[in-house]
């Protein structure tokens, strides 16, 4: 019984005893990592959009045929 609780309560690594405290090398990991993200997915939307700019084309209302005849 003893060996199990201690084993338990009291970890077998001596960095595991203390509290965690990022540096600034993990900061700036995890930091990156969104700032990767967000820039493959910025790049993901620009070059392949949803809808196909044919179709957006297409319910403009200068694609209207008598668009300028009712702003002249």
């Amino acid at each position: 019984f003893v060996i199990v609780v201690t084993s338990l309560s009291r970890d077998f690594l001596p960095s595991s005893w203390d509290y965690y405290a990022p540096t600034i090398f993990d900061i700036s990991l995890f930091v990156g990592s969104f700032g990767l993200f967000f820039t493959l997915f910025l790049l993901f939307i620009r070059y392949l959009p949803m809808i196909a700019m044919s179709e957006v084309k297409g319910v403009l209302p200068q694609a209207d045929p008598h668009y300028y005849e009712k702003h002249d």
